[in-house]
């Protein structure tokens, strides 16, 4: 009798913190975007909380590891990984081995929060589905009217923008859109499911809308990338979860190719029209390949670009009011920066658990919604890691935990309901 009055009042803490995190993620996104990470931390905790979670999902793991099973595979190779970001820390310029916690931290607390969301019950799957995604719209809506109305909120609240032109608040938007953009996708879903398609169509426009007016191109090609797979994923679902996860391993293998790049011919094309971020990119993706076969077959070492940049040489770059570094802080794309620091080792890693993943992905017994979710989700971050993403940037990798999350409530929700509506 005890241990029932125990769980009903761990489960009702677990619901209100949950609703009460889903309160905060609008004013989270908005206001300070790297506080997703400890909000994705905080979210873990019902399903730490559970001991089944134990027994089942880490059980399923540690007791009978079988590198066979494809999920085990995808785990192993993710460990392995970030243990090699470890060791590269001894020889990086940074010294920093403890970098490999903020990628294996985000993947294990991830998982739970995937794992509970998964798992949860009928009424607990309605409960948290509808406010996942009254999160997500709200959260799109506020930044949607910051985009409209040039960052009101954040003006009048502190701290003040140091930034003369007011800038650094406007980027700080725009990273808040990339966080809630892969979420997008399964919150639509889940919309569709609660209410209609419309609804869905509704939350979609919402993110494209928030999107347009908080200026980062990146976010509308994200968008645009997870949209189209979405819809091809409603049609050819399996097919389109290969197409996917082989797009993102020809990335991760062809990187090194972008040291061929003309980046001159492609100043003198671009000039007068293309954004100078986007000629800026160009250059740091070459500049940065070119150095990849310098450092194989170990890599220089976690986070090395950082110390790169102090010796970097600054170029010209057409539209840019002054000199840019050819060695920013990261290179803009994550597969380059995988080759550039980690070496082989990582690339062989990273790319198990890509193909693994994809395997146990596409092996899981889900509804053609739910895929589609996860498609449109992963496209969209595919696309960020492919002109943004950075391995040292904890928030992106919460902001793929947040939406795997809606992928799984997703799941719970189909599972409970739709089928007998």
């Amino acid at each position: 009798m005890a241990k029932v009055g125990f769980r009903r009042r761990r489960d009702q803490a677990s619901l209100l913190l949950l609703f009460a995190l889903f309160a905060l993620l609008p004013v989270t996104v908005v206001f300070g975007h790297r506080g997703l990470a400890p909000w994705l931390l905080l979210a873990s905790i019902p399903a730490f909380l559970r001991g089944d979670y134990w027994l089942r999902a880490f059980g399923a793991v540690f007791d009978h590891m079988d590198p066979r099973v494809p999920f085990n595979a995808a785990f192993l190779s993710i460990t392995v990984f970030c243990g090699w970001i470890f060791f590269s820390g001894f020889w990086s310029p940074r010294a920093m081995p403890s970098l490999g916690l903020w990628i294996l931290g985000p993947v294990l607390i991830g998982g739970s929060v995937v794992w509970f969301a998964a798992n949860v019950n009928r009424v607990w799957a309605w409960r948290i589905a509808v406010a996942y995604a009254a999160a997500i719209i709200f959260g799109m809506g506020v930044l949607w009217f910051e985009g409209v109305s040039g960052g009101a909120l954040r003006a009048i609240l502190p701290p003040e923008d140091p930034s003369p032109d007011g800038s650094k608040d406007i980027i700080a938007l725009g990273r808040g859109v990339t966080a809630l953009a892969p979420a997008l996708f399964p919150a639509g879903i889940i919309a569709a499911a609660i209410w209609n398609r419309w609804a869905a169509l509704a939350v979609i426009a919402l993110g494209v809308a928030a999107a347009f007016f908080n200026d980062v191109a990146a976010n509308a090609v994200a968008l645009a990338a997870g949209l189209a797979a979405a819809i091809i994923a409603f049609k050819v679902p399996r097919a389109t979860v290969r197409g996917l996860s082989l797009m993102a391993l020809a990335a991760l293998v062809l990187a090194p190719l972008a040291a061929f790049t003309p980046v001159e011919q492609a100043f003198a094309i671009g000039e007068g029209w293309a954004p100078a971020s986007a000629l800026h990119r160009v250059a740091i993706w070459q500049a940065s390949a070119a150095r990849i076969i310098e450092g194989l077959p170990f890599g220089f070492g976690a986070d090395f670009v950082r110390i790169w940049r102090e010796t970097a040489p600054m170029i010209d770059v057409p539209g840019a009011a002054q000199k840019l570094s050819l060695a920013p802080t990261h290179p803009h794309n994550l597969y380059l920066q995988i080759w550039l620091e980690l070496g082989l080792i990582g690339v062989a890693s990273f790319a198990g658990f890509l193909y693994w993943g994809a395997i146990a992905f596409a092996r899981a017994k889900l509804e053609k919604a739910v895929i589609a979710s996860a498609a449109g989700a992963f496209a969209a971050i595919f696309a960020s890691t492919l002109v943004e993403t950075s391995l040292w940037q904890v928030w992106r990798f919460a902001a793929m935990g947040l939406a795997a999350m809606g992928v799984g409530l997703a799941h719970s929700l189909h599972m409970n309901w739709s089928r007998v509506q």
